[in-house]
């Protein structure tokens, strides 16, 4: 990762379990991207405060027959990230922000693959905004390389792709978001984040741009996308504005779809696409949070008025 920036490196510690409220809860999603075995999904150890964890791996995309949910939840108060070793899912981070060693052997699913850090981790706390306090006391993102072997069913697929790391920690209000878009792009040459949230009618982004061998903090973004009659994303292409006057140019096409309900009041409508970064073919993911209400009203009109 031979990256200048002028962002603070994030320490190792935080790579690691933290002290939580007991209503706190922390987080690490691993998103696997697939599109040539036309598969996307996510490897998700969780902590509560309290002393509860939850292991939970989900599949889809056109590559499968349908979606696939594998997921344990008990007491573990004394689990930590350094060795989890929970349920079906076996984590070691093997070097902080950098590299970690995924197994997670259900009974429908089996993977068993490392990540390597492509770019180096982004902390929100690096920005002079921060993170929104409802949505955690701090949060990383990262893309990398992942390398191992996926097996669906008994049937085996080799993975060479991107992953996108995200590792979270402290309150999460996600009724909050009146609206929110969590997008990712990675390539050889660029990696791009942001995540811009729509709560109490004022509008946050924060995210970061790596190009030509800088990592500068974001400062816009613009964007426009297609929707299908669900009303979920299908294409995204986007313009990123960083702190040194650089732009990014992003064109995204989503291969999967799917509609998480974790929340009581939310939607995370989830789209795992091809991208390219200024002509450059890569990987990504791009999250839509809806509250429920809007979402199944706006859902009905998305032909005629949401294009």
């Amino acid at each position: 990762m031979n990256v200048i920036t002028s962002i603070p490196k994030f320490a190792d510690r935080h790579a690691y379990k933290h002290d939580l409220a007991p209503d706190g809860r922390e987080a690490l999603a691993h998103m696997l991207i697939i599109p040539e075995h036309g598969i996307a999904g996510f490897i998700y150890p969780s902590l509560r405060g309290g002393g509860t964890a939850k292991v939970r791996t989900t599949l889809f995309g056109p590559g499968l027959g349908e979606e696939i949910h594998e997921e344990i939840e008990g007491e573990a108060p004394d689990l930590d990230f350094d060795d989890w070793r929970f349920g079906p899912l076996e984590m070691a981070i093997v070097e902080p922000h950098h590299k970690v060693e995924l197994r997670w052997k259900g009974e429908r699913i089996q993977f068993e693959g490392r990540y390597e850090a492509a770019y180096p981790v982004y902390a929100f706390s690096s920005h002079p905004d921060g993170l929104p306090p409802y949505y955690g006391d701090d949060r990383t993102e990262q893309h990398g390389r992942v390398t191992g072997q996926l097996t669906v069913d008994g049937k085996t697929f080799e993975v060479n792709g991107w992953l996108v790391r995200d590792h979270s920690w402290g309150p999460r209000v996600w009724g909050l978001n009146q609206h929110y878009k969590w997008f990712h792009a990675v390539t050889a040459e660029a990696s791009i984040h942001y995540f811009e949230m729509q709560s109490f009618g004022r509008r946050h982004l924060q995210g970061y741009l790596v190009k030509d061998g800088r990592m500068t903090h974001l400062v816009d973004a613009e964007y426009d996308y297609t929707f299908d009659e669900k009303m979920m994303q299908q294409t995204f292409d986007s313009t990123v504005f960083d702190d040194e006057g650089r732009t990014a140019r992003v064109e995204c096409k989503a291969f999967a779809n799917i509609r998480l309900d974790f929340d009581p009041i939310t939607y995370l409508c989830e789209a795992p696409v091809t991208v390219t970064i200024d002509g450059v073919p890569g990987a990504g993911w791009c999250e839509f949070c809806w509250n429920k209400d809007y979402y199944n009203f706006a859902q009905q009109h998305v032909g005629k008025y949401g294009q």
